[in-house]
């Protein structure tokens, strides 16, 4: 009953949202009508499936309230923060439910067959199908780009602090890179909290001839370096040492900022926002770091907020033609398109991470698979009626 009460307020303003949506969107009536009968079965897809991915997570989190004495609390705390991420992967679902179920509703009522008899085509009736996509799409993107990371930094944070009693990594041990000039850093070991470097040694072969800096320790604000009990090696034409130049203290310009290098295991890419994604690529790849698995993270942010409008226009000629079967075709072509989506995204994932395909392709090529199809549907609907 707690479940049904809310569920049929959530209905009932649904349906108040959709006469509104016919009153003020300014689109052609038989837009705004196909918009509003989607908004029924997208907002019971959307509760139906983050009730279900909710309980998945209680699931997990229940045992530590028995096995490692975790309040209900902080239980409840993990769901909350985990709500945003559920969100962005259930509104594909949702809209591609919804889409099936609206196209297979209208086609069984004969309502397609009475417009396509007044001239007019299933294409031009998927027209606002796609325009409902593109502004769930946009409402993911924004949710995953802006929300989410902040919720998935609170969830680590509290699994960190609270659950599993540790602080984030005080130590980062050998850290490598190169300067955007002719530079190379090695630091053994740096110490996050305090700037401190151990063991630091600059290879640079900026001039004619290489130096080699080594310290036994050092501090970093920014991009400058402050050395301390050190040596500067200079090699001769015979690649062998000419002299060697003790300091106490001696500072670096370092062209980038190493905080990137330093601390890039301190965040996930699902804790960051795309922007901040980008700078961490750009920056890692100008000091040799290989970030093929990071640009596929990065390229995803997009395209699975945005597998929202494929997999509608995948679904909208899915619908009309298995309209004839009832409704429970709906749900059973959810299930099994989802299932092909997730299995195609996983194995282009992996791909993307070994370097075997390029990561703008290892992100996208789910979406171009149910686009293509889809659109290829949607253009032989009406030719095979």
């Amino acid at each position: 009953m707690n479940v049904l009460v809310p569920l049929g307020k959530l209905m009932k303003a649904s349906d108040r949202v959709g006469e509104l949506l016919k009153r003020l969107v300014p689109l052609k009536l038989i837009d705004s009508y196909f918009l509003a009968e989607l908004i029924r079965p997208f907002t019971m897809g959307v509760f139906g499936f983050i009730v279900m991915n909710l309980a998945n997570l209680l699931y997990i989190y229940a045992n530590l309230i028995f096995t490692s004495g975790v309040s209900v609390g902080v239980v409840l705390q993990l769901l909350a923060y985990n709500m945003p991420a559920i969100v962005v992967i259930t509104f594909p679902v949702a809209f591609l439910f919804a889409t099936l179920l609206a196209t297979g509703r209208l086609g069984r009522d004969s309502e397609v067959t009475a417009l396509r008899a007044c001239g007019t085509s299933f294409r031009r009736l998927a027209i606002p199908i796609m325009i409902g996509a593109a502004l769930v799409s946009y409402a993911g993107f924004w949710v995953n780009d802006e929300v989410v990371p902040r919720s998935n930094r609170a969830v680590v944070d509290l699994v960190r602090t609270i659950m599993l009693r540790q602080s984030k990594p005080v130590f980062k041990d050998n850290v490598f890179f190169k300067g955007k000039d002719n530079r190379y850093f090695y630091i053994k070991q740096v110490d996050q909290r305090t700037n401190i470097m151990y063991d630091v040694m600059i290879f640079d072969r900026t001039g004619d001839l290489p130096v080699v800096i080594t310290s036994k320790e050092g501090s970093w604000s920014d991009n400058s370096w402050h050395l301390t009990n050190g040596v500067i090696h200079r090699y001769g034409d015979t690649d062998f040492v000419q002299s060697e130049q003790p300091f106490s203290n001696y500072d670096v310009t370092v062209d980038t900022n190493p905080k990137t290098f330093f601390t890039q295991g301190d965040l996930s890419p699902q804790e960051q926002g795309s922007w901040q994604l980008k700078e961490q690529i750009e920056t890692m790849k100008s000091g040799g770091v290989d970030t093929k698995a990071i640009e596929v993270d990065y390229y995803l942010k997009f395209s699975l907020p945005f597998a929202t409008f494929f997999v509608a226009l995948l679904a909208a000629p899915l619908g009309l033609k298995f309209a004839r079967l009832g409704a429970f075709i709906g749900v059973a072509l959810t299930i099994a398109l989802v299932f092909v989506y997730y299995i195609v995204m996983s194995i282009a994932r992996s791909m993307g991470n070994a370097g075997m395909i390029d990561p703008v392709t290892a992100a996208w090529i789910h979406n171009y698979v149910f686009g293509i199809v889809g659109a290829f549907l949607l253009w032989r609907v009406d030719r095979s009626s």
